[in-house]
């Protein structure tokens, strides 16, 4: 076989054939600071060779840290863990060889073949307790245990992703420390703090989702299993009684109470478990909690999907280096009131709005009709960054975590979506192009582990884009008879899924992994609809839409179907649509052609309070956010302004 030269499959720009005695074949996946390919090495043996990215190794710190990665990771006994077989620099940037795994993970087989039984089930429990205690042992925390970082071997189960550990012996970097919605412990949550017993908990939720095929923490959003890791009893029914009462305990809320990963092994084994473990530094603690990261947390090591979040806002701070807000400065207000003043950011219409938290400072990123693409820090109203870049009115924005980042992804008009660094105000990368005509929609997540962006235009199609190559994935989505206006990404019967809508008037529900429809369009709006957003109601996935009819509705993405009766009230179209949650209820806010936002609890399908009054022309955009630690909402319009709004608790009514 000729080994001199070959095409690498799906590779990084810079990638060459051969890394030092490493021929490389193909790109299997990314990770939060590298890509991953199946190489071979001198004698033809597969081996796994990860690269740090091209844009981070020219940071001598992420070298450093990478390197410092791998030498803790040489630390871990091969215990049912992938063994770090070598490690090397081609050019500026390092990489590492580790045993490579043939099998899929551990989601994949339950989404495909049902939850683990019997023996099967055993072997998984004992296999991934055993590798948590040989990390453990190294003076390691995972961070991330998950169903799909557990690859299901042709030699049983083995630990994979040490790219996004930390040893407890050193400080962690903030992008470090984010774990995955459903998954983390309630400590990690709060105080951003991080400790085997994190491990365990997230040991404990892999194995209950292997057992039952659902997360033990039900949710679709970020904030809704936040909420339910933080207040609920776990879902175990389903859990076979031999193993159910060690999740149980694993799974407790005060991690001093769950046993640690060698009695983890001992209670599934009967037998002691001689583990000699190195001596710990005191717990990493974060500057602020992990989930305050970012809105919509777009973790490359993360699960299928992850979703919109507000962080606590502790914005307002004083001393040396503090920041107190001047214009948009919550005060004791009442639900619904305005909180500070407008804040003028386009200079046309403000067409979408979308909220994220930029190292502690709550941020609305707002795209309009200028073209450009506006960062807004909302403790002072002060603009940040103005991002030139499109040709055309932007249409939309999704805001969240790229590798650790903040950024944003913009659609517009003129057929391009766009990705932004909202620390730096600069683009991230080449257009990405495919659309025929305006991109009308974008919406962004995760997919089998790999970040994602989705579409839809005004060429009906819904189209899948790698946010780290700026490739579209497979095949566009299509069968929509005209635009597409809005697209969401959720996950319904165990399946992830797109929905989008538009000017057809109808909501379309698509497979995200084949990219087939799944049923009917869904039908209720007279005329277009235009937005559509994702939430939970009674522990199941809806959507919420709005449109021409003066109407938002609410659909039920399990059975495809809509649920009670339409949001009335508005005396014109409605155009933006936001979810969310205010003292214990989930919440949408609505914008309209009728000068006003309008809130409402889910649940009742009734209004809550008044309407949000104070935008001088249509209000086209809304979204969830938090300023001083409120809830708020933040709604933009064609008086080029954006408003923000207290939607604290007690809820009028």
């Amino acid at each position: 076989m000729d080994r001199s030269y070959h095409e690498v499959v799906n590779a990084e720009p810079g990638i060459p054939a051969s890394i030092d005695s490493y021929r490389i074949l193909h790109r299997i996946g990314h990770g939060g600071q590298g890509a991953v390919y199946r190489a071979e090495d001198p004698g033809g043996a597969p081996v796994a060779l990860k690269v740090l990215h091209d844009e981070l190794s020219k940071d001598a710190d992420h070298r450093r840290r990478f390197l410092r990665e791998v030498e803790l990771a040489r630390r871990v006994a091969p215990f049912c863990t992938a063994r770090v077989l070598d490690m090397g620099v081609f050019g500026d940037r390092p990489y590492i060889v580790s045993e490579f795994v043939p099998g899929a993970s551990l989601h994949h087989v339950v989404q495909e073949e049902g939850p683990r039984t019997g023996g099967g089930l055993e072997r998984l429990a004992v296999a991934t307790a055993t590798a948590l205690a040989a990390i453990h042992r190294a003076g390691i925390v995972h961070r991330d245990f998950k169903p799909s970082n557990v690859l299901m071997g042709p030699e049983g189960p083995v630990v994979i992703d040490f790219g996004i550990s930390r040893a407890l012996d050193h400080t962690a970097t903030m992008s470090g420390s984010i774990g995955t919605p459903g998954y983390m412990a309630p400590e990690q949550i709060e105080n951003g703090e991080v400790t085997p017993a994190a491990d365990v908990f997230a040991w404990a939720a892999t194995m209950a989702f292997a057992a039952t095929g659902r997360r033990a923490f039900p949710g679709t959003t970020v904030p809704q299993l936040i909420n339910a890791i933080m207040t609920r009893e776990p879902r175990l029914d389903g859990v076979p009684p031999g193993l159910r009462p060690l999740i149980e305990q694993a799974l407790n809320k005060n991690p001093a109470l769950r046993p640690t990963a060698p009695e983890l092994v001992k209670a599934l084994t009967g037998d002691e478990f001689a583990v000699e473990t190195m001596p710990l530094a005191p717990p990493v603690k974060n500057r602020k909690p992990a989930w305050l990261a970012g809105a919509l947390a777009v973790v490359v090591a993360g699960g299928v999907l992850t979703w919109q979040l507000w962080p606590d806002g502790d914005s307002a701070t004083t001393g040396d280096g503090a920041r107190m807000g001047t214009t948009l400065t919550p005060a004791p207000v009442t639900f619904g009131q305005p909180v500070g003043g407008p804040v003028d950011v386009q200079e046309d219409d403000v067409r979408n709005i979308g909220f994220i938290d930029v190292d502690g400072v709550p941020t609305a990123v707002s795209g309009g009709d200028d073209n450009t693409v506006r960062v807004v820090d909302l403790d002072t109203g002060s603009e940040l960054h103005a991002m030139a870049g499109h040709e055309k009115w932007v249409r939309d924005v999704a805001v969240g975590l790229l590798d650790g980042t903040e950024i944003a992804v913009t659609a517009a008009d003129d057929g391009s979506l766009r990705i932004w660094d909202l620390r730096k105000g600069t683009q991230l990368s080449n257009p990405m192009l495919g659309h025929e005509g305006g991109v009308k929609g974008v919406d962004i997540g995760t997919l089998n582990g790999d970040p994602i962006a989705v579409s839809g235009g005004v060429d009906g199609t819904v189209r899948v884009w790698d946010l780290h190559s700026g490739e579209q994935i497979g095949e566009s989505m299509t069968g929509t008879t005209k635009a597409v206006w809005a697209v969401a990404l959720a996950e319904a019967n165990g399946v992830p899924i797109v929905v989008s809508t538009g000017d057809e008037g109808w909501v379309r529900v698509w497979d995200l992994t084949t990219r087939q429809q799944l049923g009917e369009p869904m039908t209720g709006h007279i005329g277009w609809a235009r937005s559509v957003e994702i939430g939970e109601l009674d522990g199941k996935p809806v959507a919420v839409t709005g449109g021409e009819d003066k109407t938002a509705r609410i659909w039920d993405l399990t059975t495809r179907t809509s649920l009670g009766t339409p949001l009335t009230g508005h005396t014109s179209w409605v155009w933006g649509v936001a979810l969310g949650e205010s003292g214990g209820k989930p919440i949408a806010v609505t914008a309209s052609e009728d000068k006003t936002a309008r809130v409402w609890d889910l649940a009742a399908g009734a209004e809550i309070g008044g309407p949000l009054e104070g935008h001088t022309d249509r209000v086209y955009c809304a979204a969830f956010g938090s300023v001083g630690g409120k809830p708020v909402a933040i709604t933009g319009g064609r008086d080029e302004s954006i408003r923000v709004w207290d939607l604290s608790p007690p809820l009028p009514g």
